[in-house]
C-alpha cells in the first residue's frame, strides 16, 4: 500500500509539472521555449521562442528563434554541430541531406539570425523552423518544427 500511494504521489507530481501551452499573443519573452514538446532524452531540436502555437498575431509578425544542443553559425563551412535556421512558409520540414532552395516561401537565416520580422497577409499559416548545415543541407525532421498563427 505503501509503494502503491508513492507511486500515485509521483504520478501526480509528473501531471502537473507538464508544459503550458499559450496561445494568447504577447510582447516577445527571451525564456518563452514551451512551443516545442520533446522528450527529456532528446536535447538536439529547433524552438520558436515567439510567436505561440495557436497566437493570433499583427503582420509584420515577429519571430525569434531557439536551437538546443547544436550551435548557430553563419553560413559558409560545415561543421558537424553547427547550422543555421531556414523558416518554411506552409511546409513541415525538408529531408535530410537536401539542400534547401532559397524562395518566397523558403526563408534563409544564412547570417545566423536568431529573430526576423515576415510580412504576411491575413489568414491561417503554418510557420517551420528547420535548421540546416553550413551549405544549407537540412538536418530532416529532427531538427525541425512547426507551429500555426493566425495573421489578422
Amino acid at each position: 500500500m505503501k509503494n502503491l500511494s508513492l507511486a500515485l504521489m509521483s504520478l501526480i507530481v509528473l501531471s502537473c509539472s507538464s508544459p503550458n501551452k499559450s496561445t494568447e499573443q504577447s510582447a516577445p519573452v527571451e525564456d518563452q521555449t514551451a512551443v516545442v514538446e520533446k522528450s527529456t532524452s532528446d536535447s538536439t531540436y529547433v524552438f520558436f521562442k515567439h510567436p505561440a502555437d495557436g497566437a493570433t498575431v499583427p503582420s509584420p509578425v515577429y519571430i525569434e528563434m531557439g536551437v538546443s544542443g547544436m550551435q548557430i553559425e553563419p553560413a559558409g563551412v560545415v561543421k558537424e554541430g553547427y547550422g543555421h535556421h531556414h523558416i518554411l512558409i506552409n511546409q513541415s520540414s525538408w529531408p535530410e541531406g537536401t539542400v534547401i532552395p532559397m524562395s518566397d516561401s523558403t526563408i534563409h537565416f544564412g547570417k545566423g539570425q536568431t529573430d526576423t520580422t515576415l510580412e504576411l497577409k491575413a489568414g491561417v499559416y503554418t510557420l517551420s523552423l528547420q535548421f540546416a548545415d553550413g551549405v544549407h543541407s537540412s538536418y530532416g525532421k529532427k531538427m525541425a518544427t512547426s507551429i500555426t498563427v493566425t495573421v489578422e
